[in-house]
């Protein structure tokens, strides 16, 4: 029977996958002003999103909540930055060892951070992501210092150029529908079941003959893979990179997406990018008195308290809710002469005393 209700279930989500798939492909050819919608809303969701699924995915799989992925999603752009700008390098080699650059740093950071848990991998992350956002600064020779590396020139694909807007949306998307079927396919993998054993219980595994040490590295080694595609993406849509894309709010940001989008599904990060990506956006309007950040710091607080699962869990909450409101309803419509349990036992009793 549970077999049954998976098989129902993963078919439910396929097709939602299919449908979602769909309008995100006609989204460029339907929407007004395609300027804004295309490109501030569409790619900047899906850039962010593929960053905060790094994210969501490492806490999902292992536990690990890191804030240290803006590290190599910087460290990915400013390598393409620094060898397909500045110097002369061809794109068809700068991107694959900007990746790999962004992904070997991963795994360095990995081996020192992977061996806490809990508030101090946290910290530790963080400390991370800021010791990357100052040495950006003080290496001005290569990173520009703080006006960063601009002039970016975006390459081509099949002999479609990444100026087009339209190209470069359909390039982020089909790198986003990557990584999101990626993540899924490892899940699955005896590597991704490991890695759920190493979650939930890390002294059985370790007693199994599991290297838990090894195994929550290589997930934060691709964690940071995922956060490197990202900085490529993000490098092409700004056509620059300066230290304020990597410093300490910009790594909250992808926090506050991960939250509001559902830090235990990694649709969540696309779902919880967009809601930021519209937010900031409308935000900025002069008729709304609050400041952007003081907006996103409140929602988020909002989301904190009262919809803990985010944009994602919002349909089990409501469902959950309608459950016990109609289980409310059916105690008040019960036949108020009903006694008490136990009443009829004493009446019984009382009846049998006076016989």
């Amino acid at each position: 029977m549970s077999q049954l209700i998976d098989t129902k279930r993963r078919r439910t989500n396929w097709v939602a996958f299919g449908i979602v798939l769909a309008l995100l492909i006609v989204f460029p050819f339907v929407v007004p002003r395609p300027q804004f919608w295309v490109v501030s809303v569409g790619l900047r969701s899906l850039w962010l999103g593929i960053v905060s699924m790094s994210l969501i995915w490492l806490a999902k799989t292992t536990g690990m909540l890191s804030l240290g992925q803006l590290t190599f999603w910087g460290v990915s752009g400013y390598m393409v930055a620094a060898l397909s700008t500045t110097g002369d390098m061809h794109y068809g080699l700068s991107l694959p060892l900007a990746v790999l650059a962004g992904t070997a740093v991963g795994f360095l950071v990995a081996l020192i951070c992977v061996r806490t848990q809990g508030v101090y991998f946290l910290m530790l992350t963080l400390a991370v992501s800021q010791l990357g956002y100052f040495l950006v600064l003080q290496a001005a020779s290569l990173t520009g210092g703080f006006e960063g590396i601009g002039g970016i020139r975006r390459p081509e694909l099949f002999g479609l150029s990444f100026n087009d807007r339209n190209v470069l949306y359909f390039v982020a998307l089909a790198a986003a529908v990557g990584c999101y079927l990626l993540c899924r396919y490892i899940a699955r993998t005896p590597f991704g079941l490991a890695l759920e054993g190493v979650r939930d219980s890390p002294e059985r595994m370790q007693a199994l003959g599991y290297n838990v040490y090894w195994y929550r590295v290589a997930a934060f080694t691709f964690s940071s893979f995922l956060a490197s595609i990202s900085g490529v993406l993000a490098l092409f849509y700004h056509g620059r990179i300066t230290p304020g894309a990597v410093d300490m709010v910009r790594s909250v940001d992808v926090l506050i997406v991960s939250v509001l989008g559902g830090i235990g599904s990694i649709a969540g990060a696309f779902l919880g990018s967009t809601g930021l990506t519209i937010l900031q956006n409308f935000s900025q309007h002069p008729a709304i008195p609050v400041r952007r950040l003081t907006l996103t710091g409140v929602i988020f607080v909002l989301v904190l308290l009262f919809f803990p699962g985010g944009i994602v869990g919002l349909s089990d909450q409501a469902r959950r809710a309608w459950t016990r409101f109609r289980g409310r309803g059916e105690t008040s419509d019960d036949d108020p002469e009903q006694e008490e349990p136990g009443q009829e036992a004493a009446g019984t009793g009382t009846a049998a005393a006076r016989g």
